[in-house]
């Protein structure tokens, strides 16, 4: 099983990518959500390898939406990767203290 700290940091943000894109989390819609958090330009070929990457460790589904262009979804596994991630940043932070305690979410 991959965990998130098996991944580089390049696929660590493309699951975040497809969980935040909402419509059709396409090819272009990802790197389009990248380039505005990237300095530099994404390259379509560091994108598209990478995603073909997630796609072989069972963390992502790629579907067709038609003739050239995929749309990228969460699997069950991609999903939990992210969500055991968020527990552990909320845990070093404190954050489930905060919320349990009435403060600031």
């Amino acid at each position: 099983m991959t965990t998130y700290h098996d991944l580089t940091g390049f696929q660590r943000d493309l699951l975040e990518a497809i969980a935040a894109v909402e419509d059709d989390p396409y090819g272009l819609a990802l790197k389009d959500y990248l380039d505005e958090r990237y300095a530099d330009p994404i390259n379509h070929s560091r994108l598209y390898q990478n995603l073909d990457r997630l796609v072989e460790q069972n963390l992502i589904n790629r579907d067709d939406l038609d003739a050239r262009t995929n749309a990228y979804t969460l699997t069950d596994a991609g999903q939990k990767t992210l969500q055991n991630h968020a527990t552990t940043l909320a845990d070093l932070c404190e954050l489930s203290r905060l919320v349990a305690d009435g403060g600031e979410e």
